[in-house]
Formats: C-alpha cells, sequence, structure tokens
C-alpha cells in the first residue's frame, strides 16, 4: 500500500502546457488583430474607391456643363440674329449682322439665314465668299426641318476636311412667318477643352456623340479616326440612359490598359463626356494603406507575443508546481505541500491540493481495515450467488424435463385420439365415388365436416401449446368454399335454434368455388366465430354473410358473423383477442369460457396471413369481419372427381392398426395406385429389402419398432433405387418433425388421412422424383406445349395428328435418306423443312431444332456427310415418336417404373 504509483507513462512533457496557453494567447491577438485591420483595409478600399469614382464624376459632369454652355452660348448668339421679324430688316442688314457675330464668335464658321419656305436669302462663310439673295430651295435639309419642329436642331458632328470637327446648329426665329438661322460651328474649343481636363496623372477625359462615335481625344489621331465606341457596354448602356455606377466601372481603355472609367451627359445634346484614369494609379492610396496596415500588424502581432509569452509563463508555472505535487501525491508522498502565491484561484486549488493530502494522509491509516471488510462482505456475496446459481440450474433442468414430459404426453394423446377417428375418416371419403346425388354429397360432406370438428376438438387441446411454441404448421389442400361455409353453418344452426334464435346464411355465388388453403383450420376460426355469437346471444338472430373476391393468383375469402347479443365495449375491441381475457368477470360466470377461443382463432389467422376484426356497440350485438387469403384450386375439386396420376405408384402402408391399413389401401386404391401392408416396422424393413416400392407411408408409433427406427434401416439397405418416406402420424411437434429430419424423412401427412392431402404429398413427390426423366422427355418434347394443344384441340384431334405424324414422318424420313444419297441438297433441305413443321405441330422441339439446322446447311453439306445427317434425323424421329406415345397413352396402360 506505500509502495509509489509509477506515472512516468502519464507524464505531461515539459513545457506543453506553457506552449499551449503561448500559442492561443498569440492566435487570438492575431486573429483580433487580423480581423481589425481586414476590416479597416476593406472599408478603406471601397471609400477610396467611391472617392475616386465620385471625383471623376465631378470632373465628367464639369466638363458636361462647360460644353453645354459653349453650345447654349452659340445658340443664344445665332437666336439673336432672328430677333426681329423679316418684314422689318433687309438682307443686308441681315447680312451685316452674320458679320459682326462671325467677328464676336470665332467658333462660328458660317452664317445662313433661310425665310420661312426655307429659302435662302443670306449666307456669310469664313470658307467661301457671301451670297445674298440666292433663294436656293434648303426647305428639305434637316436643319431646317429640325428647327421647325423644335426651334433648335443639333446637327451630328463630322470633320471639314478630315482636320477639324464641325456641327450644324440651326434655331427657328419670332412672328408669323419666322426666319430659320443655320450655323456651322467649329469644336475645337472641346478638343481644347478635353485635352485641358487633368486627370491624375495619366488620365484622360473623352466625348462621344450620341451615336457612340468618337468626337474629342487627347490624342488627336483618335478623333479623326471616328473611332465608334458604341460596342463597349459602358458607352452602349450610357446611351441608353443608364447612370453610372456608384464606385464607377473597371475595363479596358482603346489602348487595352485597365482603368477606373465613369462619364456624364451633355445636357440637349445627349453626348456622353468619359473621364478614365488607370488602375495602377487609381489603386496606389489603397495600397499603400494596406502596406501600412500590414506593417503595423506586424508590429502589434511582436508586441502580443511578447506579451504572451509574459502571461504564459505567469499562467503555466503554477500549473506546473500543481502537476508535480500531483504526481508526489499520487506516488504516496502524502507528506508534500505545495506553496503557491499568486492570490487567485490557482493559489485557492494549491490550498485545496494540501487539504486533500492531508485528508488521504488521515484516511490511509484506517484504509486496510476497510479493505478486509469489504472483501469479507464480498466473499459471503459470492457464496450466496454461487447458491442462488445451483438453485436456478436446478430449477431450469426440472422446467425442461417437465417440458420434454409435456411434449410427450401430448405426442401420445394426439395420436391415440387421432387413430380411432382416422377410420371414422377415411370411410366417409370413401363413400364420396362421384356417384352420390347432390343431397347425399351434402348430407355426406356434413358428416365429414363434423368429423374434421370433432378431429378439431381434439386438436383444440393442443392448439394453444403449439401456438405458444410457434410448432403449427398449416396443411393446405383443395375444398369447396360454400360446403365448407355451408357445413359449418348446418352444424352451428341446431344450436341456434334450440336457444330460440334466427339464424341466417348468404353466400355470395363467389362462393361457390373451390380454393387451396387449410380447411380444417378455417372451419375452426368459423366455428369458434359462430358458437361466440350463439352463445353470447340472448334473443334476436345469427347472421353469416360470405364472398369470395377473385384475384390472379389468389382467392380472398370474406366472411362476417353478426349477432345481436349483448354487445363489447370499445376498449375491449382489441382486448379479447388477447390470451385468457373475456369482456369481464360477469361473462366469464354466466357464460363460460376460458377466453382462448378469439386468441387463438386470430393467431390461426394470422398464421394464415388474413385478418380478425370486430366492430360492436354494447347491447347493440357484435360484427366480427374474416378476411383470409386462399390460393387457387387445382381441375378437378369442383365435383369432388379426383385427378388421375401422372403415373401410378408401388406403395407400402406401414401400421400397426388394421383399421387404418384398410382405409388406407382403399384410398391409395382409389388414387390410382397399388399398395402393400406391412404391420410393423421390422415387417417394413423386411418388405422394402425384397420388393422394389415408390413411396412408403410410414406410421411413427408401433409396439415393435417405431416409424424412425424402420426409416433409418430401410435407408441403410443400399437399395438401387431408394423409395421416398412419407410419415403417416398424429405427432406434429417440433420435436417430431426434428427427429423425421435425421431419418430422412421430409414428409409429413397428419392423421387422420385426408385423401387430397395425401394425393397432393405422393403427387408432389413424384413429381420431384420423375424430375430426371420428364427432364429426358422435355429434351424431346416440350410437353407444356402439348398440354396446351391438347385442352385447345382435344384429345381425339391430337390423337389424329399424332396418327397422321407418324406415316408422313416415316415417308419424309424415307425421301431425306435417298436425296441425302444422291447428294441432292434441295430435295434434302425441303423433305428436311417438311418434317420439322409436322415435328413443331405437336412440340416434337428436339426434331424440330434439329431439321431446320439441316435444311439451313443443306447448300453447303459436303455429299459425305448427308447420309449421316438423314441417319441423324431418323433416329431422332424415333426417339421422339417414342416418347410421344408414351405421354399420349393413358395413365392406367403405362409400363410401371
Amino acid at each position: 500500500m506505500n509502495e509509489p504509483v509509477d506515472q512516468g507513462s502519464s507524464r505531461t512533457p515539459p513545457g506543453r502546457l506553457f506552449r499551449k496557453y503561448l500559442y492561443s494567447i498569440v492566435a487570438l491577438a492575431f486573429a483580433a488583430l487580423a480581423i481589425s485591420t481586414g476590416f479597416d483595409v476593406w472599408f478603406s478600399y471601397r471609400e477610396q474607391k467611391q472617392l475616386l469614382a465620385a471625383t471623376q464624376r465631378e470632373q465628367a459632369a464639369s466638363a458636361a456643363i462647360q460644353i453645354g454652355q459653349f453650345i447654349g452660348q452659340i445658340e443664344n448668339q445665332i437666336r439673336w440674329l432672328a430677333r426681329l421679324p423679316p418684314e422689318l430688316s433687309t438682307n443686308e442688314d441681315e447680312r451685316l449682322n452674320a458679320i459682326r457675330l462671325l467677328r464676336l464668335s470665332p467658333a462660328i464658321a458660317e452664317i445662313a439665314q433661310l425665310d420661312a419656305q426655307g429659302r435662302e436669302q443670306v449666307r456669310v462663310s469664313r470658307r467661301v465668299a457671301d451670297k445674298v439673295g440666292s433663294n436656293a430651295d434648303l426647305s428639305a435639309s434637316p436643319a431646317f426641318r429640325g428647327a421647325n419642329d423644335s426651334r433648335a436642331y443639333y446637327g451630328p458632328v463630322y470633320f471639314f476636311g478630315d482636320t477639324e470637327p464641325f456641327m450644324t446648329l440651326a434655331t427657328r426665329g419670332t412672328g408669323r412667318a419666322p426666319d430659320v438661322i443655320v450655323a456651322e460651328v467649329n469644336l475645337r474649343f472641346i478638343w481644347d477643352l478635353v485635352a485641358g481636363i487633368r486627370v491624375g496623372n495619366t488620365g484622360k477625359a473623352y466625348v462621344v456623340d450620341r451615336m457612340g462615335v468618337l468626337i474629342a481625344h487627347p490624342d488627336l489621331w483618335r478623333a479623326l479616326q471616328r473611332s465608334d465606341l458604341s460596342g463597349q457596354a459602358d458607352v452602349r448602356a450610357a446611351l441608353d440612359g443608364v447612370g453610372p455606377p456608384s464606385g464607377g466601372l473597371v475595363k479596358e481603355d482603346l489602348s487595352g490598359q485597365r482603368v477606373l472609367s465613369t462619364y456624364a451627359t451633355v445636357p440637349s445634346l445627349g453626348w456622353l463626356v468619359f473621364v478614365e484614369l488607370p488602375l495602377t494609379e487609381a489603386y496606389a492610396p489603397i495600397y499603400a494603406s494596406i502596406g501600412r496596415s500590414t506593417f503595423l500588424l506586424v508590429i502589434l502581432l511582436v508586441g502580443a507575443v511578447l506579451v504572451s509569452l509574459v502571461l504564459s509563463r505567469r499562467m503555466t508555472v503554477p500549473i506546473q508546481m500543481l502537476t508535480q505535487g500531483a504526481k508526489r501525491i499520487g506516488s504516496g508522498d502524502l507528506g508534500q505541500r505545495l506553496a503557491i502565491r499568486t492570490g487567485d484561484e490557482l493559489e485557492a486549488l494549491g490550498d485545496q491540493f494540501n487539504r486533500m493530502a492531508a485528508h488521504l494522509r488521515e484516511s490511509y491509516a484506517t484504509l486496510e481495515r476497510k479493505v478486509v471488510e469489504r472483501t469479507s462482505e464480498l466473499e459471503k456475496a459470492r457464496d450466496q450467488a454461487l447458491a442462488e446459481h445451483d438453485a436456478a440450474e436446478r430449477a431450469r433442468s426440472a422446467a425442461v424435463a417437465a417440458n420434454e414430459t409435456k411434449s410427450r404426453f401430448l405426442a401420445v394423446v394426439s395420436h391415440e385420439l387421432r387413430t380411432p377417428l382416422n377410420g371414422v375418416m377415411g370411410v366417409l371419403q370413401l363413400l364420396d365415388d362421384g356417384s352420390l346425388s347432390e343431397a347425399q354429397r351434402r348430407h355426406l360432406a356434413t358428416a365429414a365436416a363434423s368429423g374434421e370438428t370433432l378431429i378439431a376438438l381434439v386438436d383444440a387441446v393442443l392448439e394453444y401449446a403449439r401456438l405458444e411454441a410457434s410448432t403449427e404448421m398449416l396443411e393446405t389442400r383443395d375444398f369447396r368454399l360454400d360446403q365448407l361455409i355451408e357445413a359449418a353453418a348446418d352444424l352451428m344452426r341446431p344450436q341456434a335454434l334450440d336457444k330460440g334464435l334466427t339464424f341466417d346464411l348468404a353466400g355470395d355465388a363467389t362462393v361457390n368455388t373451390a380454393a387451396h388453403g387449410d380447411p380444417v383450420r378455417l372451419n375452426r376460426i368459423l366455428l369458434n366465430l359462430i358458437g361466440n355469437a350463439i352463445k353470447f346471444t340472448p334473443s334476436g338472430g345469427i347472421g353469416v354473410n360470405a364472398a369470395a373476391e377473385r384475384h390472379d393468383d389468389h382467392v380472398l375469402l370474406r366472411i362476417t358473423v353478426r349477432d345481436t347479443g349483448i354487445g363489447i365495449a370499445p376498449d375491449l375491441h382489441e382486448r379479447i383477442f388477447e390470451d385468457f381475457v373475456q369482456a369481464d368477470d360477469s361473462i366469464a360466470r354466466g357464460f363460460g369460457g376460458t377466453g382462448l377461443g378469439l386468441a387463438i382463432a386470430r393467431r390461426l389467422t394470422r398464421l394464415m396471413h388474413g385478418e380478425l376484426t370486430v366492430e360492436s356497440t354494447p347491447g347493440a350485438g357484435s360484427t366480427f369481419t374474416l378476411e383470409v387469403p386462399l390460393g387457387l384450386a387445382g381441375n378437378g375439386i369442383a365435383q369432388g372427381a379426383l385427378a388421375p396420376p401422372s403415373r401410378q405408384l408401388h406403395a407400402l402402408l406401414v401400421d400397426d392398426d388394421p383399421v387404418n391399413c384398410e382405409v388406407g389401401e382403399a384410398i391409395l386404391k382409389r388414387l390410382g395406385h397399388r399398395a402393400t401392408i406391412a404391420r410393423n416396422g421390422t415387417s417394413a424393413v423386411e418388405l422394402a429389402r425384397d420388393q422394389a416400392f415408390d413411396v412408403i407411408l410410414m406410421d411413427l408409433h408401433m409396439p415393435d419398432m417405431d416409424g424412425v427406427e424402420a426409416a433409418s434401416r430401410i435407408a441403410k439397405l443400399g437399395l438401387p433405387k431408394m423409395p421416398r418416406i412419407i410419415a403417416v402420424t398424429a405427432d406434429v411437434s417440433t420435436s417430431a418433425r426434428e427427429r423425421l429430419a435425421g431419418a430422412g424423412i421430409a414428409k409429413v401427412v397428419s392423421k387422420p388421412i385426408l385423401i387430397n392431402a395425401l394425393r397432393e404429398a405422393i403427387e408432389d413427390d413424384a413429381a420431384q422424383e420423375t424430375t430426371a426423366t420428364q427432364l429426358a422427355a422435355g429434351a424431346l418434347i416440350d410437353r407444356h406445349f402439348l398440354e396446351d394443344q391438347r385442352e385447345l384441340l382435344g384429345a381425339a384431334q391430337i390423337d389424329r395428328l399424332h396418327h397422321l405424324l407418324d406415316e408422313t414422318g416415316e415417308k419424309l424420313i424415307e425421301d431425306i435418306t435417298k436425296a441425302a444419297a444422291i447428294g441432292d441438297h434441295a430435295q434434302l433441305a425441303r423433305s428436311a423443312h417438311q418434317l420439322g413443321s409436322a415435328a413443331s405441330a405437336l412440340g416434337l422441339v428436339r426434331l424440330f431444332e434439329r431439321c431446320r439446322e439441316i435444311e439451313l446447311a443443306a447448300a453447303a453439306m459436303p455429299l459425305q456427310e448427308c447420309p449421316g445427317a438423314a441417319r441423324e434425323l431418323a433416329a431422332l424421329r424415333e426417339a421422339s415418336m417414342s416418347a410421344l406415345d408414351d405421354l399420349l397413352r393413358p395413365a392406367e396402360q403405362r409400363p410401371l417404373d
């Protein structure tokens, strides 16, 4: 207890906590500074960019205003010429006034005065000689029309002599017949204005007219080229009336350099003044600001690292002391005391460590005593647990033994009760030979149903136990729905009438059919529902309705049982289907019962993939609805006739009861098979060794040797052909089925033997055994096609086709042999084609396919191969016809295997 504990595996490397705090503080400081700097740079960038764009917009707007003022001043000057009406002035007066205006405004290169009809009266020019009274008709000119339409006309910009830009400006005078003054204006002023705009150090401004054509640029050559800029996105947007972005627009200028651009519109003219500044110059202040911020960030980060070193050291030194103290205390040095003087929570933690060490030192003295006491208590608890475990094992062994005893008891009781019932049910089934009248058949069906009900009553003893153990198995066969329902109704109707109740059975026409399912358990459910309705109905009546809904692969049976009885409370609609549950204790006292009937009925219903539900109102009666999907029945069940077997079998029936032997032999003969009787297991082994049997029906419970041992000994005889062994027993428990599987018995027929159940068991196994034979025949004949043809054409027509195929086939084989001998390839192909067509009519697929192959290969077949092909067809025809003869021969005339 005093040995130190090795803490080497959990030792914290020195300096890790210090680095952790250092990195954390530095990271936090760096993140804060980086975020602050980033936001500062981002907002500074946005503000600088918007400021640059605003400055450029102001420059563009100022230039646009100056250009507008220049054009407006000239417009006012030429309006001065038209201030007086034409009737108060002469042409000479107008010429003198125009000369004065040319002297006053150097930008005007030429002035022309047109009367109200568009005839030229005066023209004064700096470039050509003056004209007075020429009366030239200029009424169709754009200037005259534009001035008359809007009092002012601004013409497009043009270049005179490809050296200077000019535009036409026209205004309309006043009075009843005003004159129109047309002036040619030199736009050299705009060039000088654009060249004088200073945009940074390397920026520039230029002007485009309302068509997007460049009319003014610091580089005169580009202006003289009259470059069309309307294809540029910003020029197009400006011409469409879209304002410039608030932060300017980044684009490439005419030289391909990226610039920050904005523009303004010249009022009344629709011209655009663009101002551009290269990005390198525009963003230079922003880049400088980013550099200063980055430098400041580095300085602050260095400071943060230094501060983090100091803070981390002050935080980690006390923690390292706590770590060392904890290691010493953990190693058993409880006298260690920590001296931490930081005046904060770390000092309080150190004091707590000291108090903890003192407490541990005090508790250490009593620890060994407590360990000894606890060890003693654990040993006592262990001894008690071992004793309880031994008792539980003995109890479990006793329970297993009791369960095995119960299983053996249930098997013996089931066997002993079913054995006498087997004779009764067998005789009833033998009476139905197909010659009974409808009334006799109905009475016989009622008797058979009563017998099955008696069997169901015996089974009720075992039903609940099997359902609880999940060993209940369905035994399906073909049966008539209407007969089952009517038999159940006939059986229960007297009980209803004895109580003074009415009993109505309403069966839809759809139930007049056959189905495949478990009629015994279905009848058990129906009897339970009708019996409960009669039991819990003091007055009124019982109604049973049945309908069947046919689907492609199954029949959905729906049966409702209605009564006018005491009814069921809504909260008990589901509980009554639980085990040992009735509506209340008064019902158990007044009507009796264990409360298992509906529970078993629902479990059986769900075992058949159906559902059982109830609708009820207290005092108004109940309606139970049963819905069960059933399979489609085979042919022949409608009239009670049994279909002939696929082939006659030789069966060995092994049973120690003479009644069961007689009934079983009669049923086998009724099914079209031969039967041999063995009264015990020893005789069965001897007969199986001396005779060849197709199937053995083996009873399991016999006095000298039980069926499982007999089956095992037969399996060890080493017979050339092992017969199929089917167990005939009333014991269908799980343990019994496991014993049967161990002896090689996979099929079980429950007692009492029902003719349809036995037929299905034998026929299913026979179909499995003769698979190889069917495959051999199927390799020659398509049996499904042959059966379809027989059903379509009838047996008589098939016999005629069979006879015709035999005759024509023999003749065609002779023709094929002759053609092969002389090398007549065409005749060989024709005859092979005819033989294949005839063979296909009855499904001789192998012969048809080979005829087709020879027909296609006949033209190129070597002469020496033709006789071999003919012999192959002859042999194949003979084998196919032999197989066809066997298939078409009646079952009773077929040879026994």
